[in-house]
């Protein structure tokens, strides 16, 4: 009896990474508005919230074997909707400058479009961010973070600080995932033509 019982609370919550990443989702249009809308107390938290589901899902779909397709395409989706329009709102209220906006969202943008055509041109892919990307993705996290704080307190020295870390390790990272499927790419092409 005690095995079914755990494997029904497995089924129960097996869905909760899930869940707690479409609620990171969601609150990228509160945390948007709280941003132009000038409230910091309220944007803190919010964001606050929405980093803290990110470590929670990642940390219960890892621990627990709660891992799906669907919390696989959500992740990084989720992360990347809260991001771009976190730099967007912070920029448009001279929190961040627009030229690490525009560096954050190419990336990103380089991103998918490589995916699109590394699907095209090479087959189905299984995408998984590099040690170097998450590290990119926290930096970026902390920066917005930062740059809340700072914008609340009228204090920009952290933020000026962050800036050109979070410009390098974005560079880094998107140079990385070009060259790494790059070759991937290039391998399984050569692979198909031999075959």
């Amino acid at each position: 009896m005690p095995w079914r019982l755990k494997s029904g609370i497995a089924v129960k919550f097996q869905y909760l990474p899930n869940i707690l990443t479409i609620i990171r989702l969601l609150l990228a249009g509160p945390i948007t508005l709280a941003i132009l809308s000038g409230r910091p107390v309220w944007t803190i938290s919010l964001f606050g919230i929405a980093a803290l589901s990110d470590a929670l899902d990642g940390f219960l779909a890892r621990r627990y074997g709660w891992q799906s397709r669907l919390g696989a395409m959500l992740d990084p989706l989720a992360d990347k909707v809260l991001l771009v329009s976190a730099f967007l709102s912070l920029t448009f209220i001279k929190a961040l400058p627009l030229w690490l906006t525009l560096l954050v969202v190419g990336r990103d943008i380089l991103i998918i479009a490589g995916t699109f055509v590394y699907h095209w041109v090479a087959g189905s892919i299984q995408f998984k961010p590099s040690r170097l990307g998450k590290l990119c993705t926290l930096l970026q996290l902390s920066l917005i973070m930062t740059a809340l704080v700072s914008a609340a307190l009228s204090y920009t020295k952290p933020v000026l600080i962050l800036q050109p870390l979070v410009a390098l390790f974005t560079i880094g990272s998107g140079l990385q995932y070009v060259v790494e499927w790059g070759k991937k790419g290039v391998r399984r092409i050569r692979r198909h033509h031999r075959g």
